[in-house]
């Protein structure tokens, strides 16, 4: 069956009951019924069908859409909405040749974070160019590239290298449970390397020993989103490769970003071959340590603070287990979790935010609102973009009168980490 026949299909199931409408976070900014997820369905359904011509004002309308999958949580038909959506955008991209809407830096961008032969270079320049940064000064608020490559500058100059293996005891003073292999991803690379080096620390904790290949790729989310389906199979083919050696003595392949775990968990159906071993192992680190942690085995210390909780769209929408993240955090005792309004998608949605950062900006003022009257110092995100997206909204806050911190639950979780199987309670502490 052609992509043409696909789409038209797959858009057959689509009732037109509208229930959707009311969940898309375009359509509340728009009041368009082409910015809605029925509206879009129809559009990708007339262009496969050649009932519609491509124009510039299309394909901005189609590339409108976060991919943040809320229309189908809902769907009573449960069309698949990001298969048509996928589809549709390698179909403008192979078969239309629609014009490029992508500024030349934000391309420049997303081919620095997928090439991962180029983050050694990319954090040796950010360690020498780090003292400049401030150079920026406020005027990088009002400049999403800008902006990024600040917070890159920031993140990335602290970077440490990794190793390759991290057993759960060097003395082997301990059993351990087995071996689980870390995928980094390409902004985890640069942006969460002490997020990494924390995930390793929790999971030694819990007596796992940790793989992290160096030959892994970009989940390939990026790749997808502009329509370039070859692109996004090779890099889920490199994975494949690099990770299969792996898998046969290993208890599961876990992401730190909840958009790389739902990316990686759809591989099967997107290659169709060799893939259904990985993407059966592939989890989220969040429900991958919820479970690991019931034993009440790993220890924590109190925090009696009041903690604001971002559910991201890929947590909540695609991998279903937004009530885990409630639930891993409450090992910490006395925290006191709120739970950030999460109607709508925040706006980062991979680097939306930097193509159509005022659409973007205006998803994410409310979001800034609440955490400002939930009166809370962190914010705690799982995933990678919507925590750069925050950090920057917080930036222009130019009244906000105390630091708000953004952080990743596994982050927050080693800090309160008193005790655990690898070291002597004399050791407590805290991190």
């Amino acid at each position: 069956m052609t992509i043409h026949q696909t789409i038209s299909q797959l858009s057959n199931q689509c009732v037109l009951c509208g229930l959707c409408i009311p969940h898309c976070p375009t359509y509340r900014l728009f009041k368009t019924e082409n910015e809605s997820p029925r509206g879009r369905i129809a559009l990708f359904k007339a262009l496969a069908e050649g009932q519609l011509e491509l124009s510039d004002e299309l394909v901005t309308v189609l590339d409108h859409c976060l991919g943040c999958r809320a229309c189908e949580k809902v769907c009573p038909s449960q069309v698949d909405y990001a298969v048509i959506n996928n589809l549709g955008r390698e179909l403008i991209a192979r078969s239309y040749h629609a014009k490029e809407t992508r500024p030349l830096s934000q391309k420049l961008a997303e081919k620095l974070l997928v090439t991962q032969s180029l983050h050694p270079l990319l954090k040796l320049t950010a360690k020498t160019a780090a003292p400049f940064q401030q150079l920026l000064g406020k005027k990088s608020q009002q400049m999403p590239m800008a902006a990024f490559a600040s917070e890159m500058l920031a993140d990335t100059a602290q970077a440490k290298p990794l190793k390759t293996f991290y057993p759960a005891s060097d003395e082997k003073r301990v059993d351990s449970k087995g071996q689980v292999i870390l995928f980094k991803g390409c902004s985890g690379d640069l942006f969460e390397q002490e997020n990494i080096a924390d995930s390793v620390r929790l999971l030694n904790a819990c007596r796992f020993d940790v793989m992290i290949p160096k030959e892994q790729q970009c989940c390939g989310a990026i790749s997808l989103r502009h329509g370039d389906m070859a692109g996004m199979m090779a890099l889920a083919k490199q994975n494949i490769d690099s990770f299969s050696p792996l898998l046969a003595q290993s208890s599961a392949v876990l992401s730190i970003s909840n958009s790389c775990s739902g990316q990686l968990q759809e591989y099967d159906t997107i290659l169709q071959q060799g893939a259904d071993d990985f993407a059966a192992k592939a989890a989220d680190i969040i429900a991958f340590l919820h479970q690991e942690l019931q034993s009440g085995e790993v220890k924590f210390a109190p925090l009696e603070q009041d903690v604001a909780v971002h559910i991201p769209c890929s947590l909540k929408n695609v991998l279903r287990e937004e009530q885990l993240l409630f639930e891993l955090l409450e090992n910490i005792p006395g925290i006191r979790l709120k739970k950030l309004d999460d109607q709508f998608c925040c706006g980062a949605a991979g680097s939306y935010m930097l193509q159509y950062p005022d659409v973007a900006n205006r998803l994410l003022d409310d979001k800034i609102e609440d955490v400002m009257q939930q009166n809370c110092e962190i914010v705690v995100s799982s995933n990678i973009g919507c925590s750069l997206h925050f950090r920057q909204g917080l930036k222009r806050q130019e009244q906000q009168e105390r630091m708000i911190e953004v952080i990743h639950p596994i982050r927050l979780l080693v800090r309160q980490l008193v005790f655990n199987p690898l070291n002597p309670p004399s050791e407590e502490g805290g991190g």
